[in-house]
């Protein structure tokens, strides 16, 4: 939840690789919560991983944009600016949570413009994580790289963060 002046402090001190645990491409959704391709190489430079946010509306601006084939833009993005070692998932199923924790009374969450409920159509939540593997093996993304795009790059930073 950096802001361009914390990412850039956090780069500029990191002496271990960095996560974005949930960021998604500005390049694709000018949004301030995604990161510029200049930050993703940054994280890449760490060894860290940049892990793609699934909350539609840093995906696209219109929710006709709110698509499985948006998220794996972003993905396909992150994987070309930083290569593919340096890509995650990072879903922040936020329905799923306000859901589960939201009263029924409260109707403004504070959210302004953004629809906190918003999804896209089959990931409101972890059951819909096989789309993303059949849409990455779908747009021909090699299977070792979809393992990595999968956990297999957030697994290899926390064990080398570990040791």
């Amino acid at each position: 939840h950096l802001g361009a002046s914390g990412v850039a402090h956090v780069l500029e001190l990191a002496t271990r690789p960095v996560m974005a645990t949930h960021s998604s491409a500005r390049a694709l959704r000018d949004h301030h919560r995604n990161l510029t391709d200049d930050q993703i190489r940054g994280v890449a430079a760490t060894g860290g991983v940049v892990c793609v946010n699934f909350f539609p509306h840093f995906l696209a601006a219109d929710p006709s944009g709110y698509t499985l084939d948006t998220l794996v833009d972003h993905i396909e993005h992150i994987a070309s600016v930083a290569g593919v070692d340096h890509v995650g998932l990072g879903p922040d199923f936020v329905r799923e949570v306000l859901q589960d924790l939201t009263p029924p009374c409260c109707e403004d969450l504070g959210f302004g413009e953004l629809d906190p409920y918003a999804t896209v159509q089959g990931l409101e939540g972890p059951r819909g994580l096989p789309l993303v593997t059949e849409a990455l093996v779908g747009r021909g993304v090699p299977d070792k790289d979809v393992l990595k795009i999968l956990g297999g790059n957030v697994h290899r930073l926390f064990g080398e963060a570990l040791r």
